[in-house]
């Protein structure tokens, strides 16, 4: 008879761990629902203020990153989506887009699908 008593109910010693479980489960399926903000990206005119160089691909192979461009930041979400943003400040990432393919730091591919949009690339750790 190895039983709890609260309010006067008895308990088996499973109940309160199985409670904390349910706790711990609901909290980590919240933030894993968290979508991943998109990539404000602001595109400059000279290699030495970019963070980062692409090269756009005209291949889906050949691209390290296939983005997506949303034209709402509202709706836009992930590390394959872009969103153009006017002010540098604002920016996560300063792009300079060059038309050589070996200048590049990464080769991307623009997609008019949102669903066939992937990228592996933390762009924010170029950002100087």
């Amino acid at each position: 008879m190895n039983q709890l008593f609260r309010s006067g109910r008895a308990l088996t010693p499973w109940q309160p761990m199985r409670t904390r479980l349910l706790i711990l489960s609901a909290t980590l399926t919240l933030l894993a629902a968290t979508p991943a903000s998109a990539i404000k990206v602001h595109r400059v005119t000279s290699q030495g203020l970019a963070d980062v160089k692409v090269y756009v691909t005209r291949s889906q192979g050949l691209a390290d990153c296939i983005i997506y461009v949303e034209t709402s930041r509202g709706l836009a979400d992930g590390n394959a989506t872009w969103y153009y943003e006017d002010s540098e400040g604002l920016a996560d990432v300063k792009v300079f887009f060059t038309d050589s393919e070996g200048l590049a730091d990464v080769k991307i591919y623009f997609t008019t699908s949102k669903g066939l949009a992937k990228c592996d690339v933390d762009w924010k750790s170029y950002k100087k």
